[in-house]
């Protein structure tokens, strides 16, 4: 996602515009507030795939908010007839999330929910660790961080089946935890379970999954809750892992039951001439104008 421009607004935080005109509130005492204030891409083609299956209607899980880049984005749908939980541990960067939220005229819409809470397998209290310049690194793996100081907070834990409404069904999730996706799903199986349509958008990075699960049996695990596993490529692409294949390195993947047609609505949408014009502007930088506000929210 293109950052449109960026406006200072207080002494250790600001307010960036996205492409599609959302607002964004980033610490800019953090590294990666300096790449949304120079106006640097972020995951553009992960949050293409994650729109794909975005509807007003959907039930919308954000675990591992962040600033709430996937949270602005996705509310802008759901805040009339869908619902949103936005889920953020650091208490740093879910004051971020609560500014994010305010600043988009979301904070007394009832269909927008955030929590300052981990998720992971068990509710209760959990220590986060982290970095003081990079707090989007955080793990509840005490292991080396990069981004200076190292720092740690006690926060309330909970599962995704304790916090949700029991008949609840859920439509898309976005899971980035830093190799925490294990403790997350396991703490959702019932969700899972009785929402059909559901589709999971999750990191999946060998060395951070290292600290708490083999990535061979996180995929296994993944498969054996009824999913397929596709990555995410680059140029707006997502291909089938095969079953026995585990992806390496720093990935996003798509969790879904309809692996095809998930394909085939990715390449559809890859296709459709908006999106390829959008694709076209990110080769042949231009300078905004009003008329290339239309396309950011592709």
């Amino acid at each position: 996602m293109r950052i449109r421009r960026s406006i200072a607004v207080g002494a250790d935080w600001a307010l960036v515009q996205l492409a599609s005109g959302e607002y964004l509130c980033v610490d800019t005492a953090t590294f990666e507030a300096l790449g949304y204030m120079l106006g640097w891409e972020h995951e553009a083609d992960v949050i293409r795939v994650f729109r794909t299956f975005l509807t007003p209607h959907s039930i919308v899980l954000d675990i591992g908010a962040n600033f709430g880049l996937y949270t602005a984005l996705s509310a802008r749908t759901v805040k009339n007839h869908g619902r949103l939980y936005a889920f953020e541990g650091n208490p740093r960067l879910y004051e971020c999330l609560q500014r994010t939220i305010v600043a988009n005229d979301l904070y007394f819409n009832s269909n927008i929910v955030a929590a300052n809470m981990l998720v992971s397998s068990k509710s209760g209290c959990g220590v986060l660790h982290y970095s003081a310049n990079l707090p989007s690194g955080g793990t509840m793996s005490n292991v080396p961080l990069l981004g200076g100081k190292q720092l740690a907070v006690e926060v309330d834990m909970t599962t995704i089946d304790d916090f949700l409404p029991t008949d609840l069904a859920v439509d898309l999730v976005k899971i980035d935890v830093e190799g925490h996706e294990p403790m997350v799903l396991r703490g959702m199986e019932k969700t899972i379970a009785r929402s059909p349509n559901i589709r999971i958008v999750a990191e999946f990075a060998d060395l951070l999954l290292a600290h708490t699960l083999n990535p061979g049996d996180f995929a296994d695990y993944i498969r054996g809750l009824g999913f397929a596993i596709c990555q995410v490529l680059p140029n707006f692409r997502i291909r089938l892992i095969p079953p026995g294949e585990t992806p390496s390195g720093f990935n996003y993947c798509l969790l879904t039951r309809t692996p095809e047609a998930d394909i085939r609505s990715v390449e559809e949408r890859r296709n459709f001439p908006p999106i390829r014009f959008k694709r076209w502007l990110g080769r042949h930088p231009m300078p905004w104008g009003r008329w290339r506000r239309m396309w950011g929210r592709w």
